[in-house]
């Protein structure tokens, strides 16, 4: 439940820069924002902790758009609140899909 109710607030708070969006833009956002959440469940994975783990997410991704970027503080919340067994590949996917299926 706390899953869910976290990815519907990283949805909310990401919702204002997509209000105009295409459905193309809005799955690419999507595949970003879940690009970040992959790299944060893979540093959670190998021990890191989630200060550590912020700035070498945003290093792995400085190509990509600051405003998605800009968002890792509070995905990584949401990551590093996840029960240990919830985590893998599947978190990202999982978000991806729901983000993607969002209407707001």
């Amino acid at each position: 439940m706390m899953r869910l109710a976290m990815i519907g607030m990283v949805l909310i708070l990401s919702a204002p820069a997509a209000q105009a969006e295409t459905d193309e833009e809005k799955a690419a956002r999507c595949s970003q924002q879940a690009a970040l959440i992959g790299g944060l469940v893979a540093q959670r994975s190998n021990g890191a902790s989630v200060q550590d783990a912020i700035p070498s997410v945003r290093e792995a991704h400085a190509d990509m758009d600051d405003r998605y970027v800009a968002l890792v503080p509070v995905l990584a919340d949401w990551v590093y609140s996840l029960p240990q067994e919830q985590l893998g590949a599947g978190v990202a996917d999982s978000f991806e899909a729901a983000c993607v299926g969002y209407d707001a």
